[in-house]
């Protein structure tokens, strides 16, 4: 998995951007569960495809295709989406100079995602100073 995300990361520089980007949009929708990586069919439109999702990197999502395309090869149904854009979100942190933190394994996919479910539980680019800390302390962050 750290080849596939480093060859990205040197061939694509704006990948881990992207990424981190994914991640958070993923987790702040009922978890860090790959929901959002979920395509839209005839039935069902997915976080994905919600409005705010749309300008969502491509390269992150490939990456992620990519990462378990190599795991799926070599150790099939073990590693799921959620923990992959995870390691892979904090690898790519720590290759731009970021902290490194430990990242906790067992997350599994959801096989539901729905756009109505965004609403509400993305920040929006014209939010006040004051509304994002309300946002992120309703998440159960703080300004520290």
């Amino acid at each position: 998995m750290q080849d596939v995300v480093t060859t990205k990361q040197i061939n694509s520089p704006t990948t881990a951007a992207g990424t981190l980007r994914l991640f958070v949009h993923d987790c702040m929708v009922d978890g860090c569960d790959a929901s959002v990586l979920i395509i839209s069919n005839a039935f069902n439109t997915t976080e994905r495809d919600a409005n705010i999702n749309l300008s969502l990197p491509e390269d992150a999502f490939d990456l992620v295709i990519r990462d378990k395309t190599s795991l799926e090869l070599n150790c099939p149904d073990v590693v799921s989406c959620a923990d992959i854009l995870a390691v892979a979100t904090r690898d790519l942190i720590t290759m731009v100079d970021g902290p490194y933190y430990e990242v906790q394994m067992g997350r599994k996919d959801r096989l539901i995602s729905q756009a109505s479910r965004v609403e509400g539980n993305l920040p929006r680019v014209n939010m006040t100073i004051d509304q994002l800390i309300a946002f992120f302390a309703a998440k159960g962050f703080n300004i520290q």
